[in-house]
């Protein structure tokens, strides 16, 4: 319902994507004396306008397939991969990660592969990594697409639990972070293997230093909440009726503070609402960018 206010996609040849080496451009950090942190793999299908995809934690890039499969004939689906997930090198300290210093890898990323404006769809931690990137590079945006997401960020509690499962994981391994799938999807997803293991298959193949990137890079954002008002393009927010861990009244608020946003909640799902019902997400996406054309 609307309220207003793999690597490579399945049938298609994988692509070599940019690889996870240096190259010139934007740094991640100030300090001209700290080398820049190492540029994510990106997944480059298709040809057309470039749709950026960042996926959510703990997963990778084949997230998306279903939306490259169904899209990547009329669009350039780009998707890149934080460190130490999917194809991506890990970082030499994953607890020094920040989403700013992300942001800036994927630009060199995506400078490197000739692609300007895009539309950033960002589900969970891909949407907070969209709004670094509306904060640090707006003129890149042509327009946003937020999907289970918040602008606020972590409360001092929730940024220490994040901190606990990056140490955690490195000292454990992935398994520490198996048992997020039950919060991760809806009830009816719950108890279908057929969307509920390859979400567990995906969470085994990020590594230690993955799970403790993004954990920590989460950690410290900043709240998002005033950069909202500014943001000038068109924007969608896409929400599960079942979400367990952003909330509905959340996604609403945001949807209402985007000066040119709108809200479709997709009912009897969860929060990895482009796994958990694939069609209805893509129509959503889809119908959004057609009227933004």
């Amino acid at each position: 319902m609307r309220e207003g206010g793999g690597r490579s996609s399945p049938g298609s040849e994988p692509d070599p994507g940019v690889k996870p080496e240096q190259v010139p451009g934007h740094g991640s950090s100030g300090d001209p004396q700290v080398p820049p942190a190492p540029v994510p793999a990106l997944h480059d299908t298709g040809s057309g306008p470039a749709l950026l995809f960042l996926h959510a934690f703990p997963l990778d890039a084949s997230q998306w397939d279903h939306q490259v499969a169904a899209l990547s004939g009329d669009f350039r689906c780009l998707r890149p991969e934080m460190w130490g997930c999917g194809d991506s090198p890990e970082l030499a300290d994953p607890r020094s990660a920040t989403l700013d210093g992300y942001v800036g890898a994927v630009l060199r990323a995506l400078d490197a592969a000739g692609a300007g404006q895009v539309v950033v769809i960002g589900l969970s931690m891909g949407g907070y990594t969209a709004l670094a990137l509306l904060r640090l590079a707006p003129e890149r945006v042509r327009a946003l697409v937020l999907a289970s997401s918040r602008a606020a960020a972590d409360t001092p509690e929730q940024a220490e639990n994040r901190r606990t499962m990056a140490g955690l994981a490195l000292r454990d391994g992935v398994e520490t972070a198996v048992p997020m799938v039950k919060r991760l999807l809806g009830p009816r997803a719950r108890g279908e293997p057929h969307i509920a293991d390859p979400v567990v298959g995906r969470i085994r193949r990020c590594r230690p230093a993955g799970i403790a990137a993004c954990q920590s890079a989460m950690a410290c954002r900043p709240d998002s909440t005033s950069l909202l008002g500014s943001v000038a393009v068109p924007a969608l927010v896409i929400h599960g009726e079942q979400d367990a861990i952003v909330s509905l009244d959340e996604a609403r608020a945001v949807a209402a503070a985007l000066p040119h946003g709108e809200l479709v909640v997709i009912p009897g799902v969860g929060h990895l609402t482009n796994l958990e019902d694939p069609p209805a997400f893509t129509a959503a996406l889809r119908g959004f960018l057609e009227r933004i054309d």
